[in-house]
């Protein structure tokens, strides 16, 4: 029988196979899609035609009056805004800014109630605003000075803190593990409480427990040595300044913080009522033309509902539609190219899972297409490896071969820490044989030679190959020297039981072999490597001594 390759047996099979056009199936997708498009363009247009003759009517007779009495409302609430952003000012840059919009907001305000009313009841109003806006930016004003002062305390107090923590004068830096310091520090901790605290009451009793805390701080440095209780002293009455000064004291800038933050908000929220009641009057005008504009704009909006619901209904079913083609598209053509990408790597990565994808369309054709490809390549590269790593002659492994699985082998021998042993054999008196019996029967001998030798390796880890002209090479994994010696004893043996004639020898009346041996050994917890350098001077030593035997290296005898 005639043996075909994949790519034949997989060539017939494809035969077999009935496509369908995916191909068609998208473009006929596409086309469907584009028209249901076109469609809803269309309609659409057609629509919004209608909708914008009903938006010029309205604009044109009711929007334009309902924009100028809407503008004043709308000048009202940027006041509000920039109002807000001044009661909120945190730096006098932002309450300058904030001011400064809310005088160019009132001058805008001014044009707009010139041109719509010459209502003075509005004016005066304006002015009241303005007034008041004045007030408020005074006491925002009052309220970031004392903001300043009090972060100027606070700076004054951390650094106070800081230089009594890292000085390097022995008069202070000796108190840093003393109870006196425990109590500055606790002082220190405590005052940063009160920049946090929102209530007079708790601010109060807040000071009178770090005044407590001050007293026992000044009864802490009088119990200093006489080199320490100038510089205590003085630390402490510093510190009391800082904290409890009737003034300028953080505690004192605290409660007048906030008391102005409540006069500034206070004064926010009654500048924002006002500017809220002054916009209501021009509130009844608006909503009069509201109606009006309200009654045009409730019969565009039946019209503009139906021409929604018609545009909706034809948009669902394109954005269905294109929904469905997508979908299909990732199911019929995305996922399968996925899963054939990933199926050709993973035989690229030599996986042997057979490429294939299920349909009868061009992508499972294509994916057939690769496996003929990849089966063809395998078929082609395992049959050159095998030829590239046998011997022609005696069909055992070959040079290349053999150190491909030497390498491997010491990797392993290394690795498990157990003994390697490496043979070189050698045909005695084989150019003898050659130049008597003639090249042809010589050929015939290595052939019996490389039978014997297999005979001996019944293991399926020992491995044998050719090592070149009459030579050849034996592996034998965890074997140690005892088991070197009988695999050796048993070749010796066999070929002298096989009696392969050889009349022309020097040793005897049939074919010998010497033998050289390398072992690896473990000396001092080391683990060596045999050679084939090693076993090649055994081998040679073998042969000056007389030939068919083994010789093991030992580094103190074979030279």
């Amino acid at each position: 029988m005639i043996k075909q390759s994949p790519l034949q047996v997989m060539a017939a099979d494809a035969d077999k196979k009935h496509l369908y056009s995916l191909t068609s199936i998208i473009n006929f997708g596409l086309v469907t899609l584009i028209v249901a498009i076109l469609i809803l363009a269309i309609t659409t247009y057609s629509k919004l035609k209608s909708f914008e003759d009903s938006l010029t009517l309205m604009t044109s007779e009711s929007l334009p009056t309902v924009v100028h009495s809407g503008e004043l409302y709308s000048q009202m609430s940027l006041l509000m805004s920039v109002t807000e952003r001044l009661s909120s000012a945190n730096s006098d840059a932002m309450r300058r800014i904030a001011y400064d919009a809310i005088n160019q907001q009132l001058i805008s305000l001014d044009d707009v109630v010139m041109d719509q009313t010459d209502n003075a009841y509005m004016m005066a109003q304006l002015q009241s605003i303005r007034r008041e806006l004045a007030d408020l930016n005074s006491l925002v004003e009052q309220k970031l000075t004392i903001n300043v002062l009090l972060t100027s305390q606070q700076e004054k107090l951390y650094t106070l803190h800081s230089n009594v923590t890292e000085t390097s004068s022995a008069s202070v830096a000796s108190l840093a593990n003393q109870p006196w310091y425990l109590a500055l520090a606790n002082i220190v901790a405590r005052s940063s409480e009160v920049l946090t605290t929102d209530q007079l009451s708790l601010i109060r009793q807040q000071q009178r427990y770090l005044s407590t805390l001050l007293d026992e701080l000044d009864s802490l440095s009088k119990a200093q040595s006489a080199s320490k209780i100038d510089s205590a002293t003085a630390i402490s009455a510093q510190i009391r300044r800082i904290i409890l000064d009737d003034t300028a004291g953080l505690i004192a800038l605290r409660q007048s913080q906030l008391k102005i933050v409540g006069r500034v908000r206070g004064r926010g929220n009654f500048v924002r009522n006002l500017i809220s009641d002054y916009a209501r009057l021009n509130e009844f005008e608006s909503h009069q033309l509201n109606e009006s504009v309200l009654a045009t704009a409730h019969s565009t909006s039946r019209l503009v509902s139906q021409q929604v619901k018609h545009i909706s209904l034809i948009f669902v079913f394109v954005f269905l539609a294109y929904v469905c083609f997508v979908l299909f598209i990732h199911h019929a053509v995305v996922r399968r190219l996925k899963t054939l990408r990933t199926q050709v790597q993973q035989r690229a990565a030599g996986n042997s899972k057979e490429i294939a994808l299920g349909g009868k369309d061009e992508i499972a054709e294509l994916a057939s297409s690769f496996e003929k490809f990849a089966a063809t390549i395998e078929y082609q590269k395992a049959s050159l490896e095998e030829l590239s790593l046998r011997d022609a002659l005696t069909g055992i492994a070959n040079r290349r071969a053999l150190d491909e699985r030497y390498l491997q082998e010491i990797h392993v021998a290394s690795r498990q820490r157990w003994p390697l042993t490496v043979m070189l054999l050698d045909v005695d008196f084989f150019k003898q044989y050659n130049d008597n019996y003639g090249h042809s029967q010589g050929d015939e001998c290595l052939k019996q030679v490389a039978d014997l030798l297999k005979s001996q390796l019944p293991r399926k880890t020992d491995f044998l190959a050719r090592y070149g002209g009459e030579e050849f090479a034996i592996l034998l994994p965890n074997t140690s020297d005892t088991g070197a010696i009988r695999v050796a004893e048993g070749i010796l043996q066999a070929f002298k039981d096989a009696q392969i004639p050889h009349d022309f020898s020097g040793v005897a009346d049939h074919i010998t072999i010497s033998i050289g041996i390398s072992v690896s050994q473990d000396v001092l917890g080391e683990h060596s490597i045999p050679s084939f350098e090693e076993a090649d001077k055994s081998l040679y030593l073998a042969k000056r001594q007389g030939r068919n035997k083994w010789i093991m290296f030992d580094a103190d005898t074979v030279k």
